[in-house]
């Protein structure tokens, strides 16, 4: 149970993180928008708000091995089954994509995937559906790491 909720707190720390830049740079966009001589600021300010959502959802948790911020905080990390690295390309689709942009559904997905689960295996060591669409898991970083297998 503990585990679960380390996976809830770092998602929620990360996208209140990420909401709260945007808001941010989404109000100075706002005010720059007021006035037609720095409208162009303001498009410039939206463009930045994309590339830190880029940079806190794709860069961050691949060039950390599998941690996003929240993750970091949390203890947490994303590594793959196959015992390969995460590409750009995972974390973009994982982090961006699926958490960040289709966060309420998701969301609700993920809560009523998790209950009905939860309560019909009697166990919270489920895999959820994000894990199992792009063949990841959660682990805790303070488990020693698993052995690499040996291919045969």
């Amino acid at each position: 149970m503990k585990f679960v909720l380390r996976k809830v707190g770092s998602y929620a720390f990360d996208y209140i993180l990420t909401m709260l830049f945007v808001m941010t740079f989404s109000f100075c966009a706002n005010v720059f928008n007021l006035d037609p001589a720095t409208k162009t600021k303001g498009y410039m300010m939206v463009i930045c708000a994309l590339i830190m959502v880029l940079f806190f959802t794709t860069y961050v948790p691949t060039s950390t091995n599998g941690q996003t911020i929240g993750m970091k905080i949390f203890h947490l990390r994303v590594v793959n089954k196959n015992q390969k690295d995460r590409t750009y390309w995972q974390s973009f689709i994982r982090e961006c994509v699926v958490k960040i942009s289709a966060a309420p559904f998701f969301a609700i997905f993920t809560a009523i995937y998790y209950a009905i689960y939860a309560i019909g295996k009697r166990t919270w060591d489920i895999e959820m559906p994000l894990d199992f669409l792009l063949k990841t898991e959660v682990v805790d970083e303070n488990l020693p790491k698993r052995k690499k297998r040996k291919k045969k």
